[in-house]
């Protein structure tokens, strides 16, 4: 059974007024670019909006500093690049941290 693929499915919206374009030939490459992915993703499903929008915010606005929906999606964001490290040293492919001397 062939695969179907879009290209429009990649289509990524400007980022500061700079195109964003995805490809997927460059061999062994960084997966930083997922974060991209996420955002678009994010955005296209209202998860971390939805989400956000179950929690009381009951905070001084004059204190408020960053909105919930922002600290929502940091810390998904956070459990996601976590749970790719945790994948990473189990498939022993992630480098050895640096310990202060």
């Amino acid at each position: 059974m062939p695969t179907e693929c879009s290209p429009a499915l990649f289509d990524f919206l400007p980022v500061e007024s700079r195109q964003v374009v995805a490809s997927f030939d460059g061999g062994a490459i960084t997966s930083d670019a997922g974060a991209l992915l996420l955002g678009q993703t994010d955005r296209a499903i209202r998860l971390t909006e939805r989400f956000a929008a179950c929690f009381a915010d009951t905070r001084t606005v004059e204190l408020v500093e960053h909105q919930v929906e922002t600290m929502v999606m940091q810390r998904v964001v956070g459990e996601l690049a976590r749970d790719a490290r945790d994948c990473a040293r189990l498939r022993g492919l992630e480098r050895p941290r640096r310990t202060a001397a």
